[in-house]
């Protein structure tokens, strides 16, 4: 495969954010970082991101905001939030596409980042239709 999806993975706490990317870098994908929503939002609209992995719990923006900023100006990109919670306010579920725990198991996650990148390919727009 030469094309490679662009995950973009948030999260404000360093090791858990490095860990995260190098997981998915060795499943194959390229990852962008960021350590806080305006960053997270920034490379949003700088890069032609595939798929968002998003912590909730985030000082100054939660991923519940971020996330709501993202699906206004690229509603196709999917969303995973993340919370060590093991539920959210419905109102925040409402902005992402999937919620995991961040204690589910790793094969659980990257079972989930597959299905959610699929259906970005799936339903991507093709290049001059319009």
């Amino acid at each position: 495969m030469s094309w490679k999806p662009l995950i973009l993975c948030v999260d404000d706490t360093p090791s858990i954010l490095e860990g995260r990317k190098m997981l998915l870098e060795e499943n194959g994908y390229r990852v962008l970082a960021a350590t806080n929503g305006k960053q997270a939002v920034g490379a949003f609209m700088a890069n032609s991101v595939d798929l968002v992995v998003l912590d909730y719990h985030m000082p100054e923006m939660d991923g519940g905001i971020v996330a709501t900023r993202m699906k206004e100006s690229k509603p196709d990109v999917p969303v995973m939030l993340l919370s060590g919670d093991e539920c959210l306010p419905e109102e925040v579920l409402d902005t992402a596409d999937c919620f995991m725990s961040k204690s589910e198991p790793i094969a659980g996650f990257l079972e989930q980042v597959d299905y959610l990148l699929s259906l970005r390919i799936l339903f991507r727009p093709l290049p001059g239709l319009n």
